[in-house]
């Protein structure tokens, strides 16, 4: 796939999903990644900064960092540490961005084998919980 393809669905997808509320008082921000990929594009980076700015304005208590990946063939371990590296990268862009690094939390969930490739499958969504009164 080329760059061109992949920034016009990442910005399709942040129109869809950005800054979406999920009903549980958390907003969520995605950040969608290049097949093997940790590099954050520089539309993943202004998300990240969106949301290290609302996790900043609102006083997050938590800000947790869930990575996926794809699964492609049975190397599922490699996946999961994929889905790890990129919690981790983005969990490192937030913190440059002035998130205190005890308000983060990093889980990778492991791969699924249904998204195998696909562009929803490779991504880190950012959930801020706002503090409460």
């Amino acid at each position: 796939m080329c760059r061109s393809s992949l920034l016009g669905l990442s910005l399709m997808a942040v129109a869809f999903l950005g800054a979406c509320t999920s009903g549980s008082g958390r907003d969520r921000y995605p950040v969608f990644f290049e097949a093997g990929s940790t590099t954050i594009s520089p539309v993943g980076a202004q998300i990240v900064a969106q949301a290290a700015a609302e996790a900043r304005a609102s006083n997050a208590k938590v800000v947790e960092v869930v990575g996926h990946a794809a699964a492609h063939g049975t190397n599922l371990s490699a996946e999961e540490l994929l889905a790890v590296d990129r919690a981790k990268a983005v969990a490192a862009e937030l913190t440059k961005d002035g998130v205190g690094g005890a308000q983060i939390t990093q889980i990778a969930h492991p791969p699924h084998n249904s998204q195998a490739g696909t562009v929803a499958s490779r991504y880190v969504s950012i959930e801020i919980d706002p503090a409460t009164p």
